[in-house]
C-alpha cells in the first residue's frame, strides 16, 4: 500500500516515535501485533488520547469491548480521556459481531465518504482488534480484497492504527501465521509486542518489524506499563557507544557457546529459550545483532534460567 506523504504524527507512545525516527507516517496503516495481554489496546487508547490532545478528529471502532470498559481500562493506567471531552464513551463505537460483514462492506465505506464530504483534514482511526473481521473473511483472497478497499478509504481520511491478535505459544517468534499474514503484508508499519514471561528488564518487549518510506531502529526494546503514559518503550540503548570490534567478537562467541550448551539441556523450556537466543544473535555482521546481545545475556542468565525451571 502506497502512502500519500511522509509527514509525521506522534503515536502517543513514549519511545515509539524515537524508534520510527520521527513518528508515524501520516495517512498510513499501522499494525500493533501481539498475543493476548501484551498491551495492544493500551497502545490504541494512548494513540486516541494523543489525537485528542492534538485536536484531531478521532474514530475508534471496537470489535469486542464496550466503550465504558475501554475508557475504564484507560483510566486505570492514568490515560485520562474524560479530562479532554465531555462524552468519552461517544468517542468509541462498538461494532457487534453479527454486524461486522455489513459494517465493513457497506457502512464503513459510506461513513468514509461522509467524513470526506465534511472536509475534516485528518482523522485518527483505530480498529481494535482487527481479528474478528479476519474471522468473517476466512480466505486470504477475501481478506486482501476487503482490507485493501477499507484501507484505501480510511487512509484517505487519516492515519489508521489497528491491533491484531497473534496466535502464539511460548517461545514462538514468527508473526507470519495465516491469521495475521494479510493485514501485516498490507500494513505500512508493523510493531510487534511480546510478553516473554521471564521477568527482569526484557519481560515485555517491542520491535519494529517494518516501516515503509521511513528508516527505523532495529532491535528489541523493553516495554513497560506506566501510570500516566500507559506504555513506555525504553529506548535508552538507541544511542550507544561504539564497541571495539575485537571485544564485540569475543562477546559474540561467548554468547553463542552459552546458547549451544543451553540447546542441549534436558529441559524443553530451556531449549526453546536457546532457539530464541540463537535467532536473536543471527549472523554477527547484521546491524541489529549487537542490540540483541543484551537481551540474549538476560535470557541466558543463570538466575533467569533457575526461575524457568520452577
Amino acid at each position: 500500500m502506497s502512502m500519500i506523504n511522509t509527514e509525521r504524527i506522534s503515536s502517543g507512545i513514549e519511545g515509539i516515535d524515537v524508534l520510527l525516527q520521527g513518528g508515524i507516517i501520516k495517512n498510513s496503516v499501522n499494525s500493533i501485533v501481539g498475543c493476548s495481554g501484551t498491551g495492544k489496546t493500551t497502545f490504541a487508547l494512548a494513540y486516541l488520547y494523543q489525537g485528542l490532545l492534538n485536536g484531531d478528529h478521532t474514530l475508534y471502532l471496537s470489535f469486542e469491548e464496550t466503550p465504558s470498559k475501554l475508557i475504564g481500562e484507560a483510566e486505570a493506567l492514568g490515560i485520562d480521556i474524560r479530562s479532554l471531552t465531555n462524552d468519552a464513551e461517544d468517542l468509541i463505537h462498538l461494532v457487534e459481531s453479527e454486524k461486522i460483514v455489513e459494517f465493513m462492506t457497506n457502512i464503513l465505506p459510506a461513513l468514509a465518504q461522509k467524513l470526506k464530504h465534511r472536509n475534516i483534514k485528518h482523522t485518527r482511526i483505530v480498529l481494535d482488534p482487527l481479528t474478528p473481521i479476519l474471522w468473517e473473511f476466512p480466505s486470504e483472497k477475501e481478506q486482501r480484497k476487503v482490507l485493501t478497499k477499507i484501507y484505501q478509504h480510511l487512509s484517505s481520511l487519516g492515519t489508521v492504527l489497528q491491533t491484531i491478535e497473534e496466535p502464539n505459544a511460548f517461545g514462538q517468534t514468527d508473526i507470519g501465521a495465516t491469521e495475521t499474514r494479510v493485514p501485516i503484508y498490507l500494513s505500512d508499519s508493523v510493531i510487534h509486542i511480546q510478553n516473554l514471561g521471564l521477568g527482569g528488564k526484557y519481560n515485555r518487549t517491542c520491535k519494529i518489524i517494518k516501516s515503509r518510506k521511513t528508516p527505523h531502529h532495529e532491535g528489541i526494546y523493553p516495554l513497560n506499563f506506566v501510570n500516566g503514559p500507559g506504555i513506555v518503550i525504553d529506548t535508552s540503548s538507541v544511542e550507544t557507544v561504539e564497541v571495539d570490534p575485537m571485544v564485540y567478537d569475543i562477546r559474540y562467541q561467548e554468547l553463542m557457546k552459552k546458547v549451544k550448551e543451553l540447546s542441549q539441556d534436558k529441559d524443553p523450556k530451556k531449549r526453546i529459550i536457546a532457539q530464541i537466543a540463537k535467532n536473536l544473535l543471527g549472523e554477527r555482521e547484521k546491524r541489529d545483532t549487537r542490540q540483541n546481545m543484551e537481551l540474549v545475556e538476560v535470557l541466558t542468565d543463570k538466575h533467569v534460567l533457575q526461575e524457568v525451571r520452577k
